[in-house]
């Protein structure tokens, strides 16, 4: 494997971990009841945050695209579990 393609596959790993994260944690709040939604929402602007910090501390492309990508299907399993209930 090249370098460049190593690196390729290192940026889609951040992206990749960081929505496996946003999964997970909306996944235990939702099991947590009726509390747990209004946390997974805390939850979901904090990783936002971090993540758009990161990027700029880190100047990495990877970290803003993994923010706004957690944004996205952060906001949209946020209405939809908040629609279902």
């Amino acid at each position: 494997m090249s370098k460049e393609e190593n690196k390729a596959q290192r940026r889609w790993a951040v992206v990749g971990y960081n929505i496996l994260g946003m999964v997970g944690y909306t996944l235990l709040c939702r099991l947590a009841g009726e509390g747990g939604i209004l946390f997974d929402c805390i939850l979901l602007v904090a990783h936002f945050i971090i993540c758009v910090i990161l990027s700029i501390v880190w100047s990495k492309w990877e970290w803003i695209l993994s923010a706004f990508l957690v944004v996205a299907i952060g906001f949209s399993a946020c209405v939809t579990l908040l629609t279902l209930n």
